[in-house]
């Protein structure tokens, strides 16, 4: 950028060619190569644009929910980038939530290596799971249950309902769910509440 002391034309502004002209407040002119906006559009870029897109409007029902699992400043920023690199499938413009993998949750609390969920009785859902113990699974890990309505776009969150040895819970999820189809995970958290299990989906259960 340079300044420009015309005796001919005076103070000058605006594009002229392939430069452009403006005045400061200290009354000089001053003259800088033009560039055009960069906007990319090749087919990876607008794809990608399309996938961050497609992950924000369909992430935005978990946005309440990822603050409360993640534990974090930037919760709802993590689980948008978690879901973007694990659980956004296909391809542009036909985009999908491959549910069984989206993370809620992470950590090395160890998970129960084997879990089930199935429907009773209405709209109570009975979820089991192996009470596994280890060096990173303890007896007094809580429990915590996720269930999601996939048409009606509602998560609840079911914290420290159990501890590990119970190995089995039934809940029951409000009632205007009938009829729903109902994603379920499972996640534990060590006593003192500092440390997570990594999510792990259960199963769809038709209510």
């Amino acid at each position: 950028m340079s300044t420009f002391i015309s005796t001919t034309f005076g103070l000058i502004s605006g594009r002229h060619a392939s430069a452009v002209a403006k005045v400061r407040r200290n009354g000089k002119n001053v003259l800088a190569v033009f560039n055009a906006p960069f906007d990319p559009k090749s087919v990876k870029q607008l794809a990608q644009r399309s996938k961050f897109g497609f992950a924000l409007t369909m992430l935005a029902c978990f946005h309440d929910l990822f603050k409360k699992t993640f534990k974090r400043m930037d919760a709802v920023n993590h689980g948008i980038s978690l879901a973007l690199k694990n659980s956004v499938i296909g391809v542009s413009p036909a985009y999908s939530i491959d549910f069984p993998n989206l993370v809620f949750t992470e950590g090395g609390v160890c998970n129960a290596t084997v879990v089930s969920a199935d429907k009773t009785i209405g709209t109570s859902v009975k979820v089991d799971w192996s009470p596994t113990e280890s060096q990173s699974g303890k007896a007094t890990d809580e429990v915590s249950l996720i269930f999601f309505h996939e048409e009606y776009q509602q998560a609840i969150l079911k914290e420290n309902c159990a501890i590990r040895p119970k190995a089995t819970l039934t809940v029951e999820l409000p009632a205007e769910w009938a009829n729903g189809a109902i994603h379920t995970w499972i996640y534990f958290t060590n006593a003192d509440g500092s440390r997570d299990s990594k999510s792990k989906y259960v199963s769809l259960v038709q209510l």
